[in-house]
């Protein structure tokens, strides 16, 4: 399998963080780095932030992972507020 982390690819390739996600050379490089993993039957797999960006990438790839831990707890805990204070 190959894995891509998105923000390590746009640090590499446009030398910022985090990539929006709609700059060329960004895009160029996704669809190559998938093109050659089908190529050579290896499956492809990518880090989405959230469950409508896993949604989309799953369109493409085969696997994703969400984000990380400390995004999840984050996000947690940023919609435990909203809803406390309802």
């Amino acid at each position: 399998m190959v894995f891509i982390g998105p923000n390590d690819l746009a640090l590499s390739l446009l030398g910022y963080v985090p990539a929006r996600g709609d700059e060329p050379e960004f895009l160029t490089a996704i669809d190559k780095i998938v093109a050659a993993a089908r190529k050579n039957g290896k499956w492809v797999a990518r880090l989405s932030n959230d469950g409508d960006s896993c949604r989309e990438h799953l369109k493409v790839f085969d696997t994703v992972a969400l984000s990380y831990d400390i995004r999840a707890m984050q996000n947690w805990y940023i919609a435990e507020l909203q809803y406390a204070r309802l």
